[in-house]
């Protein structure tokens, strides 16, 4: 993974706190209970954990996305005690039940994908996870071919690069990497004359995730073969280890129901770049990893080990944008000014992005501006 070799197991985060139904479970850095001692007014009730939800704001993906949104806005930003807050940033306290159920959800819709085809009406998203990286990012370390130990900037380089390959051969207009996970996401199609065009491959869900995991599996031992020459390493290093990834196909009615899955990816970007870094630095125990997001920050800081790196803090966001460029006209003989699609990174935490409101629907193709 992109920083760390503590494994991100994605089952473990989609099951639901193990407190009985009705208690509030929001985490060692939860704020609620001290909202509530202070008489302070609480929007409305949030799942308890292991409840099913209880209206349909809260049962599909798109009404729980705008709840998670809504809360994003009404509050401000995390600050923490003798720590600026331009050195790390933290979004409003959501509980973390919420963001359990938001996952939930999502899951829930990639494993209904399993028809033969989504038509061109639907949003696609790919997400990729890499299989079995904890051993695979050991063995990389110990051959050199990665740095012996922290974030790991040839890792991040290489996913990338993964993303950006991806996004192009899927036409994607929006992707997100961290650790060793990467999403892309698919707008619906155009419709000409009046008929509504189908997705690439037909929008057949085998053909597609079997060929995203080959195709960033490909590119990755590709990124990692070119540090190896760079370096003068042996390629028998990559034979060894041979790291590779999976992939989940999920359909969305609009982009209010697929934006939930970036809301729950770039969270759990949030809370577990944190643990990783203190996780990794010399010093840090079994005491110090129990601690909530908000101490572990504090901790970083009193070492001086903040910033992160933006990677690893907030994970790495990509849109295609449409920008100006200047071309040549071999007809007229003259230089033209066109706008093209391009790639673009989008820089800072995610979830501020939808808290400020900046973050309009992609499949209408945002301006570099954005």
């Amino acid at each position: 993974m992109s920083a760390v070799d503590k494994p991100s197991d994605n089952e473990k985060k989609l099951q639901p706190p193990s407190s009985p139904a009705g208690e509030i479970d929001l985490g060692s850095n939860s704020r609620e209970e001290e909202e509530v001692e202070a008489g302070a007014a609480l929007p409305r009730a949030w799942p308890a954990p292991g409840e099913s939800p209880t209206n349909e704001s809260e049962s599909s993906l798109a009404g729980m996305s705008a709840r998670v949104i809504e809360g994003l806005i009404r509050k401000s930003p995390e600050t923490i005690p003798d720590v600026d807050p331009s050195l790390h940033y933290l979004a409003p306290h959501i509980p973390k039940r919420a963001w359990t159920a938001l996952g939930n959800l999502v899951a829930e819709r990639e494993r209904c994908t399993l028809q033969y085809k989504i038509d061109g009406e639907h949003w696609i998203s790919l997400r990729l996870d890499g299989s079995g990286f904890s051993r695979a990012v050991k063995a990389l370390r110990k051959l050199e071919v990665l740095e012996p130990e922290g974030f790991s900037y040839k890792f991040a380089d290489c996913m990338q690069a993964s993303l950006v390959h991806l996004m192009e051969e899927f036409h994607a207009v929006l992707g997100f990497t961290q650790s060793d996970e990467m999403i892309v996401f698919v707008k619906p199609t155009s419709v000409v004359r009046g008929e509504r065009q189908a997705h690439f491959y037909n929008g057949r869900v085998q053909k597609m995730s079997t060929l995203a995991s080959g195709l960033v599996t490909a590119k990755f031992l590709t990124q990692l073969g070119r540090l190896c020459f760079r370096e003068g390493k042996d390629m028998e290093a990559l034979a060894q280890v041979l790291p590779h990834f999976d992939c989940r196909v999920g359909h969305y009615e609009s982009w209010d129901e697929i934006r939930a899955l970036l809301l729950w990816r770039a969270y759990d970007c949030s809370v577990n770049s944190v643990s990783d870094a203190v996780y990794h630095t010399t010093g840090s125990d079994k005491k110090t990893m129990d601690k909530g997001t908000q101490e572990k920050v504090s901790w970083l800081a009193s070492r001086e080990l903040l910033p992160l790196p933006q990677h690893q803090a907030y994970g790495h966001l990509l849109a295609r944008v449409r920008k100006e460029v200047q071309g040549y006209n071999p007809k007229t003989k003259t230089e033209v000014t066109t706008m093209r699609q391009v790639i673009k990174t989008l820089p800072g935490p995610v979830l501020e992005r939808f808290r400020d409101a900046s973050f309009a629907d992609p499949s209408m193709v945002m301006n570099p501006e954005h």
